[in-house]
């Protein structure tokens, strides 16, 4: 069985959700009721896992006068980063999936990475465009995280690219 599986089988729904929140965040502050309002679990909810969270040490709490705010600890949540990054995850199960999509010669990322999507070229001849959204819709509810995709032929990828519609960072997914 896969590790992210046996991970989601084991906790809390609530509890990953709110760790998926942190990891994919790493870095920012939020507010209690700011946290329950994005992963949709109610404040008391939060408010308990938080200070589960806290005690174990995967957040740290930070206040500001009255108010208070809670980030990831970095140094002892990095063992979670790998299981429940969505980006990364997310982006990688749709290149393992179009690899094997007939027709598909390419795949490339392109623009400004964002945590909560991507933007996608899938470039080959005659590739069933609705096996593909059909996987992004799955992706989406699965992980939280968009990718938008474009399907083009070999020389419409060219031509886009010689008259300067995809400037910026490119990765070759596949």
């Amino acid at each position: 069985m896969d590790k992210r599986k046996v991970i989601e089988e084991l906790f809390d729904k609530k509890v990953i959700k709110i760790l998926r929140l942190f990891i994919n965040n790493s870095g920012e502050e939020y507010y209690l009721r700011e946290i329950s309002r994005m992963v949709k679990v109610s404040p008391a909810s939060t408010h308990r896992i938080l200070a589960s969270m806290k005690t174990l040490n995967i957040i740290d709490e930070r206040r500001n006068k009255h108010l208070k705010t809670y980030v990831l600890n970095k140094d002892n949540a990095g063992m979670f980063a790998d299981l429940l990054e969505d980006k990364r995850s997310a982006i990688q199960e749709f290149a393992d999936f179009i690899k094997d999509v007939e027709g598909v010669e390419s795949c490339i990322m392109h623009g400004k990475e964002e945590k909560d999507k991507a933007s996608i070229l899938v470039v080959g001849k005659n590739i069933d465009q609705e096996k593909v959204r059909s996987k992004t819709i799955e992706l989406k509810e699965k992980y939280g995280f968009n990718i938008i995709f474009l399907v083009l032929d070999a020389t419409q990828y060219e031509q886009m690219l010689q008259m300067g519609l995809y400037p910026g960072k490119k990765t070759t997914l596949y």
